[in-house]
């Protein structure tokens, strides 16, 4: 019966001791601590072992990440900031123009001005070219899901590429849609007349 107790106090340490956070440094130096305090400049924590119960201070600048014991996480946003200097460093305002330019290219799809103007030049053909001109000319949303990278977002150059791309884009799918809208309007007629032709 002893044993026995011995392994449920011992089992029960050990979940204690297990139950902890961790800190992530910039550095990406993991720390096992208990964190009491996150203030405006400093993450406060006791060490898991310590038995004197000493709080220690870590300046928010060294710390990446807290990943708490319940699973979550709280990531420092000024390190999310620091990686967009890290992204475009070194990249020429020309090259960034470029790289929005590739993106739009490859993310930017601009489906729905196609098969919007393709509803509006079929529904009325000589009046409907007004509503497809109009969609072709609204200039294009930039989405976060249709990017590389969202953090690109915050360039100027990066985005002033990508929203030049994505309206060419933009236009080109909405004179498609002209198109589509016109052919089925012109095969419907085709086939109304020759309906009608046959007819006794």
């Amino acid at each position: 019966m002893k044993k026995f107790l011995l392994l449920i106090v011992f089992l029960g340490m050990q979940q204690v001791l297990l139950a902890q956070d961790i800190i992530v440094k910039v550095s990406g130096e993991e720390l096992a601590a208990r964190v009491l305090e996150i203030t405006l400049h400093e993450v406060l924590y006791q060490h898991p072992d310590s038995l004197s119960g000493i709080t220690r201070r870590m300046p928010k600048a060294e710390v990446f990440m807290v990943k708490f014991e319940n699973g979550t996480k709280e990531v420092f946003e000024q390190h999310v900031a620091d990686t967009l200097g890290v992204l475009t460093e070194g990249m020429t305002p020309e090259q960034l123009h470029a790289l929005g330019v590739a993106d739009a290219k490859q993310y930017y799809k601009g489906n729905g001005a196609m098969w919007g103007s393709a509803a509006s030049s079929m529904v009325m053909f000589p009046i409907g070219l007004a509503g497809s001109l109009v969609i072709g000319a609204t200039p294009p949303k930039v989405k976060a899901d249709r990017v590389s990278d969202i953090r690109m977002l915050e360039d100027q150059a990066y985005l002033n590429g990508y929203k030049e791309q994505a309206a060419r884009k933009k236009r080109g799918k909405a004179l498609a849609g002209v198109g589509i809208g016109a052919g089925i309007q012109l095969g419907l007629i085709i086939l109304i007349m020759s309906t009608l032709s046959a007819a006794p």
